[in-house]
């Protein structure tokens, strides 16, 4: 992906914005203090709780990794944490974030494919990603193709033509390909909110989408029908203001449409049908698996009331609860997840900073509920 573009859209463009735009987009998502500013040339990297906050917000499109064979054997992803020498190595911050990013990875490409499809990765005995950690000199660390570059000459095990490598890197951004299409290699940095939906993101590109031809394509490896993963306003030729499938579901799915770039049994005659390679659902990177039965996308909590010291709300069997705060000043955080009790107590939450809750369940996540009272 090139360039920048709006927060409504992915979190890939910021990539190309500088540090006094990243700071406007970090207040509009409640990850930094309004009215806050940055230096003009600071370098801006992200902190394991502002990724992990992101990527808890996706809640309920997580899927635990399964195990594909050994782990080992045939094609895989390999997930790779980058950092720059002389620099400290953050893994282990980071560690329990990325799992969650591989989660969420994951849960994208089952939940959009009726999950018969999941990502192939390189993984242990309890089906858990292996990621590698590699340190590379800061220079080489700006742009996926002098990374490639520098991983190839200096290590054989990045040579393989049976992995797709996925990296992670702590550095700041360039506003080159973050992916690299069809050519197995895919990066994000952690100072364009690295660590979120947009690793699904450029995994897809990596395993060749979008072709100049679909559909719905921009004519820059995006499309422009839908919020779904791959769709925004990249500044191609071929962008129109459509919209198929709406947020906010939509944006943790593949393919609004399955007409473009991923679908497990496309349509006779469709231009997927007539274009295979096309299809990122037919990638040696995919595993075929047997479909589980998922609920439902909850209903939206009843009942929601703010007591003295707690927020209570009806709990049905089966659903999970997260529980919200928006302070006065606009931001966002999460005060818990996975809730199934319908009780929640809220120790020093002030009177002015307002609850919400929304039901969780495998297939999404229900509107908030604001809580009265």
């Amino acid at each position: 992906m090139r360039g920048s573009m709006s927060a409504a859209a992915t979190v890939e463009g910021m990539a190309g914005l500088r540090s006094v735009g990243l700071a406007v987009v970090l207040a509009l998502a409640g990850l930094m203090t309004p009215g806050a500013a940055l230096a003009r040339d600071e370098v801006v990297r992200q902190s394991p709780m502002d990724a992990d906050y992101l990527l808890r917000d996706a809640s309920g499109h997580w899927a635990a990794p399964r195990c594909i064979g050994d782990g080992v054997s045939g094609p895989r992803v390999q997930p790779v944490f980058v950092y720059r020498k002389g620099t400290a190595n953050r893994f282990e911050r980071f560690r329990a974030t990325l799992q969650r990013s591989t989660d969420l990875t994951t849960g994208i490409f089952e939940r959009s494919s009726d999950t018969r499809r999941t990502v192939r990765w390189v993984h242990d005995a309890s089906c858990r990603p292996v990621i590698w950690q590699v340190a590379v000199p800061t220079a080489r660390s700006h742009d996926l193709v002098s990374l490639r570059r520098y991983l190839e000459d200096r290590q054989p095990r990045f040579r393989r033509t049976d992995r797709v490598y996925s990296l992670w890197v702590d550095s700041t951004t360039s506003p080159s390909w973050s992916g690299l299409g069809d050519d197995r290699w895919s990066a994000t940095w952690s100072s364009s909110w690295g660590f979120v939906w947009v690793d699904a993101h450029e995994l897809v590109h990596a395993l060749g989408a979008i072709w100049p031809s679909a559909p719905h394509s921009t004519g820059k490896a995006h499309c422009y029908d839908a919020y779904d993963l791959m769709c925004y306003s990249d500044g191609g030729p071929g962008w129109r203001k459509v919209t198929v499938c709406p947020a906010p579901q939509a944006r943790y799915r593949l393919d609004c449409g399955q007409d473009d770039y991923f679908a497990v049994a496309p349509r006779r005659g469709s231009w997927l049908a007539r274009h295979p390679r096309a299809n990122v659902a037919n990638s040696r990177f995919l595993a075929k698996v047997p479909a589980l039965v998922l609920p439902a996308e909850p209903a939206a909590p009843a009942q929601v009331a703010r007591l003295i010291d707690r927020v209570t709300w009806v709990s049905l069997p089966g659903t999970r609860y997260d529980v919200g705060v928006r302070e006065p000043g606009g931001s966002l955080r999460w005060l818990a997840q996975d809730v199934v009790s319908g009780d929640y107590p809220l120790a020093r939450i002030g009177p002015e900073s307002r609850v919400f809750v929304r039901a969780v369940n495998a297939a999404g996540f229900s509107p908030w509920v604001r809580a009265g009272g």
